[in-house]
């Protein structure tokens, strides 16, 4: 783990914008010059693996030279709960916050968001399964499904069941389990059992997935000068070949006819037949056959060259997308008919 002192300026700067969620970001890189933009994004995705301890004190600095700018009240949860229970009383203003939480935004179970969801299941094995319903019932949807999937069969009903059943549940209980699992994490890291993942790729592509494409555009442009091998990774990430399977039918006919046949046959061997069928039903009948038959004659291949080959299906759809001559949208980003 890298220690603070070897953090330089633009790296703690990286790490405090890799806290935020998308749109505080991207609102930070349009206060930023292009020169910045890129420093920052090389720095966000070449940031090495962090001690929690050291987040928290590159977290607590910076806080500590923005209050010297913005000493203004900022409300929060205190306050709110307050004016709350002033109006409708303490029993009825808990009941508010409660009903005010999202996918466990602001509470006490926030941290586990930051979490890889396939750790959390080994990290609440020995938990009660009433604890690790209140856990998952604290979860984004999303996270909380890949935790279940992953559990043992007989595991997972229970803990379903006692998800659909639970009933309020008092904030202060639920700042009991957050204090004992917090606990627990900071142990598990400590041990190297668990990690925390701060910045790097993912979180990059992450922020671009939601930012205008011309931001996309120039931020890749200018880190091509600068990193051009990072640039390439973080192209690589923007769309995969699984992202395939949610191009429109027309999309995908522009770029078969731009794909060699050898190539997708290597690029479809072993793949689902949800994202094979994709392919098969945007093609003629005789190219279709063509391709069954080229994919039969294969025989083994190693993993290596099945990835080789998407990563060159994908290298035509981004080619094609630069060009102008495809449209891939990306995050909540709708098209226009």
């Amino acid at each position: 783990m890298a220690g603070l002192v070897s953090l330089s300026g633009p790296q703690k700067a990286a790490l405090v914008v890799a806290q935020l969620d998308e749109e505080h970001a991207q609102r930070v890189l349009k206060s930023l010059s292009e020169i910045e933009v890129v420093e920052l994004i090389s720095e966000m995705a070449s940031l090495p693996a962090l001690a929690p301890m050291t987040v928290r004190t590159v977290l607590g600095e910076f806080l500590e030279q923005a209050a010297v700018f913005f000493q203004v009240k900022q409300g929060g949860i205190d306050v709110a709960k307050k004016l709350l229970e002033d109006r409708f009383g303490k029993g009825r203003a808990e009941e508010i916050i409660a009903d005010l939480d999202m996918g466990g935004k602001g509470t006490p179970l926030a941290f586990l968001n930051k979490i890889d969801p396939l750790q959390i299941v080994s990290f609440l094995a020995e938990e009660h399964p009433q604890t690790t319903a209140v856990v998952l019932a604290h979860l984004s949807a999303d996270d909380a499904a890949r935790v279940l999937d992953a559990m043992d069969e007989q595991l997972r009903v229970d803990i379903a069941k006692r998800i659909a059943t639970l009933g309020r549940i008092p904030p202060e209980a639920i700042s009991q389990v957050a204090e004992v699992l917090e606990h627990k994490l900071a142990n598990l890291i400590r041990s190297g059992v668990v990690t925390s993942e701060i910045g790097g790729i993912a979180s990059i592509v992450s922020i671009l997935n939601h930012a205008d494409r011309s931001a996309e555009k120039q931020i890749l442009s200018d880190l091509e000068e600068t990193d051009p091998e990072l640039a390439e990774q973080i192209r690589n990430e923007l769309f995969v070949f699984d992202d395939i399977t949610n191009l429109d039918d027309r999309t995908l006919q522009r770029v078969l006819r731009n794909v060699v046949v050898k190539d997708l046959s290597v690029a479809l061997k072993g793949v689902s037949d949800q994202v094979k069928d994709k392919f098969l039903r945007n093609m003629s009948e005789r190219a279709q056959e063509d391709l069954v038959d080229e994919i039969e004659i294969l025989g083994p291949v190693r993993i290596s060259q099945v990835e080789s080959a998407q990563q060159e299906v994908v290298r035509v759809v981004r080619e094609l997308e630069a060009a102008g001559e495809i449209v891939l949208v990306r995050g909540d980003e709708q098209l226009v008919q």
